[in-house]
């Protein structure tokens, strides 16, 4: 499942095409991570252009990561089996293709449908991308590459919601697909281009069928439980009881396949190592946080709140951009600092944060808001490359980027799964607190017009309803962040000290996208 980038290329490149290589892999990688953080603001129109409810939308961004996970596991088979070439170009086309179906379609399951192949073509573009960098850039320039490639990994999170809100609230979230067309087939066809004739020989390599087939049934099975949980009362349901069963049954299934196999998807054996096994828990449980959070401030606020697609947007833009910040100063302190004392500080920081934002009593301003999300921004930065840090240590070349394939799949399922159990939660706290507080109320309701105090009176219930939901939220996820720093304390040390750091980065910014 490795990757080499030391095999020779057939006909090396010139220094000029390698940099339109570079750039045009760069404007691909940003397309596809630019396309998981402006969709986010669209989801309660898309719900309303398909006619749908919001939880249904939620479907198409949690999907999306889930398809995502899948495709680092299988990207070396691809690669291996078809070249850089065909994989890069195929993938960019299937990637317009769905683009061009979620622009056009009406119809819910199509444009789902479509949304998950975005996720599996996107997915394979990713690491890919990396292993054509490393392989065409001769070794004194190749930090050259791995710097435009880290600047296109970096700047879409910082960008996606609040172009994303823009463009929602200004021309149409359709238009997002549309702008994806033009470019994924621009990328496509000149990547064709330059490296027609240019690969390495192919090869047969095995793959891991059983074990990707037990994998798929039991990520999509627990998905669709967690996905149509809210939906249809959970495990009062006999679909979720199957769907749970299902899930479990194969995940078994899968973890004997993975431990004994010769040629395992995913290799379980790393969590014999400590550091691996911890990293490993807390990155699946911080991203599952994390990506629930962020879902209930861009979404939940849009549906209860009233907020515009742009301003939502806005709301996490200091977030994103101190987080970039911290990011690149991170990267210069993992060469001297014990990467165990920047995760805890990371965590800790991320529980004041969610104690801050639980701590209102009354539904908050937007400028009360903001500022909690500029103190994550300091904190996020250092947070995912230290738990990596930490769970890739003491391992080199093919083992770590077996365990880069398996951190990322813990990384994407966590942020799959947290989207519906946060907005699971965060339905029913709501119903919860509205109700006692409609209680509460029923002597005000009677003393007026009922018309017109009905109406007040709701709305100003939804509201106090939805920011104590919220508080809870934040306050579990704040525990939950607290618990995942213990957890750090049990990590051996670890500190790089490298002298081809930029390429161990490279690969670790693979889990960190």
């Amino acid at each position: 499942m490795a990757f080499s980038h030391h095999a020779p290329a057939v006909s090396p490149l010139s220094t000029s095409m390698v940099m339109l290589l570079n750039l045009v892999i760069g404007l691909g990688h940003f397309l596809v991570l630019f396309n998981t953080g402006a969709y986010l603001p669209m989801i309660p129109h898309v719900a309303g252009s398909l006619g749908v409810n919001p939880d249904f939308a939620d479907w198409t961004q949690a999907d999306f990561f889930l398809a995502m996970a899948l495709a680092f596991p299988t990207s070396p088979w691809f690669l291996q089996r078809w070249g850089e070439m065909r994989v890069v170009a195929g993938a960019f086309m299937a990637f317009a293709l769905a683009s061009a179906i979620c622009a056009q379609t009406s119809h819910y399951d199509a444009f789902l449908s479509a949304r998950i192949v975005q996720g599996f073509s996107g997915g394979l573009t990713i690491p890919v991308s990396l292993q054509i960098i490393l392989r065409h850039y001769q070794a004194h320039r190749r930090n050259i590459g791995l710097g435009l490639w880290g600047v296109a990994a970096l700047t879409p999170f910082t960008l996606g919601p609040v172009i994303g809100g823009w463009i929602t609230d200004s021309i149409g979230w359709r238009w997002l697909f549309y702008i994806n067309i033009p470019i994924a087939i621009s990328v496509a066809v000149i990547t064709a281009i330059l490296l027609f004739g240019r690969e390495i020989e192919h090869c047969h390599p095995p793959m891991d069928w059983p074990g990707l087939l037990f994998l798929l049934i039991a990520l999509v099975a627990l998905e669709s439980a967690l996905d149509a949980g809210e939906i249809i009362s959970w495990w009062r349901s006999q679909t979720i009881i199957l769907l749970g069963s299902i899930s479990l049954i194969t995940l078994i299934f899968f973890g004997i396949w993975e431990w004994y196999g010769r040629h395992p998807l995913l290799e379980l054996t790393l969590l014999k190592r400590r550091n691996f096994m911890i990293g490993s828990m807390v990155l699946f449980f911080t991203a599952l946080f994390f990506q629930g959070s962020i879902a209930i401030y861009i979404v939940g606020f849009q549906l209860v709140m009233g907020y515009s697609a742009w301003l939502v947007g806005l709301l996490i833009l200091p977030m994103a951009i101190f987080s970039k910040i911290s990011f690149i100063l991170t990267q210069r302190l993992l060469n001297h600092l014990d990467a165990r004392i920047l995760a805890i500080f990371s965590l800790l920081g991320f529980a004041a944060a969610s104690f801050w934002v639980s701590s209102y009593n009354h539904p908050a301003s937007f400028s009360e808001l903001l500022w909690p999300q500029a103190f994550v921004g300091i904190f996020l930065g250092s947070l995912f490359p230290s738990i990596i840090a930490i769970a890739l240590s003491g391992l080199s070349g093919p083992a770590e980027m077996r365990g880069t394939a398996f951190l990322n799949v813990l990384r994407l399922c966590g942020q799959a799964m947290g989207i519906p159990l946060i907005a699971t939660l965060f339905d029913r706290r709501m119903i919860l607190h509205a109700h006692f507080l409609a209680e509460g109320n029923r002597p005000t309701i009677y003393t007026l017009n009922p018309s017109v105090s009905n109406i007040r009176t709701a709305h100003y219930i939804a509201h106090q309803a939805a920011m104590l939901a919220f508080n809870e939220i934040f306050y579990i996820a704040a525990w939950g962040f607290l618990l995942g720093a213990g957890l750090m304390l049990f990590s051996k040390p670890v500190v790089y000290a490298e002298p081809d750091i930029r390429v161990r980065r490279a690969i670790e910014e693979l889990v960190d996208l």
